[in-house]
């Protein structure tokens, strides 16, 4: 029974490895995609950079923006007080599992994220009376968090990737959001 139980655990590694191997993935070092789910649900421009270090470990830049009409317009009329217009978030992966083609993975991030944010302030004039106003201030701050995600590649150049995440903003929590979600569901090329 242990010689079976080694012969099959040597079958599998050997599968694993011939899987690397014959992957041209693993000569491709450096990956670019678009998420497409922030792009229509949220109208935000996200485009991604990732570095592959080794089988297991990669490191990217990613960088949003928005500038919607459609979420300019709900800011503006009262209907969300915090409106992020961009944020640059640059990340370290590990992979969990051992083919280079589908995996699991795990990243931590640090998110420097800024934009507008909107509340009703009471206000004195000059003859003493107090009254409410609309106050318009921007912000910046500063976020760390982690997320998980599945990847997998076509024919060797083409990936799909499903993120999910928060983060932690630390330094303005006054004016922005308190949790920053990292989601996503991108195409890349890896070249």
């Amino acid at each position: 029974m242990k010689k079976f139980l080694f012969i099959l655990l040597l079958f599998v590694q050997c599968m694993n490895a011939q899987d690397t191997m014959k992957s041209g993935l693993s000569k491709r070092h450096n990956e670019f995609r678009v998420n497409i789910l922030t792009l229509i649900a949220t109208s935000k421009l996200n485009l991604t950079y990732e570095r592959f270090l080794s089988k297991n470990y990669s490191l990217g830049l990613s960088g949003n923006y928005s500038n919607s009409k459609k979420v300019n317009d709900d800011f503006d009329q009262g209907f969300r007080n915090t409106f992020q217009k961009y944020e640059i978030t640059p990340f370290a992966r590990y992979n969990f599992t051992t083919s280079i083609n589908r995996y699991y993975f795990a990243e931590v991030f640090v998110s420097a994220n800024g934009g507008n944010f909107r509340e009703t302030v009471r206000l004195v004039d000059e003859n003493n009376y107090g009254y409410y106003a609309i106050q318009k201030t921007t912000y910046t701050d500063l976020a760390i968090g982690a997320s998980a995600g599945y990847k997998m590649y076509f024919k060797e150049k083409f990936g799909i990737e499903i993120i999910v995440g928060i983060g932690r903003n630390l330094i303005n929590r006054a004016k922005s959001s308190d949790f920053p979600p990292r989601v996503g569901l991108s195409f890349g090329y890896r070249f």
